[in-house]
């Protein structure tokens, strides 16, 4: 077996892997999610629309309904995020316990490290139609 046949083999085991992992550990970590969106409702009154629609939404509304977690969390110079959050609300999402969130952590490392095999899969076959 040629060292291009084996990374291909790695990359694509990877990818399937942080896949698989992303998709049953978001299962079992949802309810984390609706005691994240209680919490917020409880203190702001209000459900964000994303949150509404991704609880609601299932399986393929789970990045959407965690886009503001998402956006409050790494994304907060951005001004889409100030246009949809108050400082106030990014300061909620800033200030849960480590507990509450080192879920959505792990769940988008696994992400993370799907997208760049996937990208590196891409790579190694561009590079061997060349």
């Amino acid at each position: 077996m040629k060292t291009f046949d084996l990374i291909i083999i790695i990359l694509t085991f990877l990818f399937l892997l942080s896949l698989l992992f992303y998709l049953i550990y978001g299962k079992i970590t949802e309810r984390k999610f609706d005691v994240i969106a209680k919490k917020f409702a409880k203190q702001f009154g209000h459900m964000p629309f994303s949150m509404t629609v991704g609880k609601s939404g299932g399986f393929f509304f789970w990045g959407y309904k965690e886009s503001y977690l998402i956006c409050a969390l790494f994304f907060t110079k951005f001004p889409a995020t100030k246009k949809s959050l108050t400082p106030q609300e990014i300061n909620f999402f800033k200030n849960l316990n480590r507990a509450e969130i080192s879920w959505f952590y792990i769940k988008y490392i696994a992400i993370v490290i799907g997208l760049l095999s996937f990208i590196g899969l891409l790579v190694m076959f561009k590079l061997q139609a060349a």
